[in-house]
């Protein structure tokens, strides 16, 4: 039979749904899954797409999954779900005390046990994001996905009439050199959040807070990302927003340096183009009136 007329079928359907998860794949860094799951008793064997778009076979293997109930309402406004799951697979990891660094998508298969599973009688009913996951009492995590469409509906203006630059740092737009502003360290020593390292960022320590710091997860080599939140006197030790997974004595970083948004900070950076100073690709309108025309007080600088 086919997926349609199993579906409109009162007795002969037996629903089935395969969870694909997988991360982002880029250039620098080693993939994340595929991670395939089934709420069915048996292994399940499907043709789906990995992440860089080349179609393989993956085995679903049975697990105690569900999901929240999918609108169908014609829009998609209301498509955001909770997959709830058993603890002990790899989602344990992943999600524990903090989120990969990598994009983590999620993908829903629908089929009926007893057709051959094809991309026809297994489509996908389902596709966007994990952003989030959360340990229950039950033994159980949740796992909250936004659907593809969140990145559809985002408004197209976003620059407003603002002194401070709304460019993301090292982007399109910026342009500033993310390898100009990266100093290489070492670790010394971890202690929670906080990373001592073998030499001192000198004197102008204080331009990373704000910015990126990279490592190679020493257990899976992938890559983890995390923002500086403080560096210490001396510049010898630098506190991160999150945890430091995988980090250890030894470890190879990535520093680079952040930036205040402000006409100050973008004269620190390099254009990664032209090179010299990166304020021409200054975003910000610095010379906004504190006064308007009818002399009335600016309440918002």
């Amino acid at each position: 039979m086919t997926f349609n007329t199993r579906e409109s079928s009162r007795y002969t359907g037996q629903p089935v749904k395969l969870y694909l998860v997988q991360g982002v794949n880029t250039d620098d860094d080693v993939p994340l899954g595929p991670f395939a799951y089934t709420n069915g008793e048996t292994p399940i064997t499907r043709p789906v797409l990995n992440a860089v778009g080349a179609p393989v076979n993956v085995e679903f293997q049975p697990w105690p999954i569900k999901n929240s109930d999918l609108s169908h309402d014609g829009t998609l406004d209301k498509s955001d779900i909770t997959v709830t799951m058993a603890n002990g697979s790899e989602m344990d990891d992943l999600f524990l005390a903090y989120p990969p660094s990598q994009v983590v998508n999620l993908t829903i298969f629908e089929g009926h046990l007893g057709d051959e599973v094809t991309e026809a009688n297994y489509p996908a009913t389902w596709m966007g994001r994990i952003v989030s996951g959360a340990y229950s009492d039950t033994n159980e995590i949740e796992l909250s996905g936004l659907p593809v469409s969140t990145s559809i509906k985002r408004p197209g203006l976003r620059r407003n009439y603002q002194v401070g630059c709304p460019h993301v740092l090292y982007g399109p737009q910026c342009r500033a050199s993310k390898p100009a502003a990266t100093v290489a360290r070492e670790v010394v020593s971890v202690s929670r959040n906080k990373i001592t390292m073998e030499t001192t960022l000198g004197g102008t320590y204080g331009l990373y807070v704000g910015g990126l710091i990279e490592w190679a997860n020493s257990s899976n080599g992938r890559r983890e990302l995390r923002t500086i939140s403080a560096v210490h006197p001396a510049g010898l030790e630098v506190t991160i927003r999150g945890i430091a997974r995988g980090l250890a004595a030894g470890t190879h970083l990535a520093l680079s340096r952040g930036c205040n948004h402000q006409m100050t900070g973008c004269n620190q950076h390099t254009n990664s183009v032209e090179g010299g100073s990166n304020i021409h690709n200054y975003g910000g309108q610095f010379a906004i009136p504190l006064e308007n025309p009818l002399s009335q007080k600016n309440q918002f600088y």
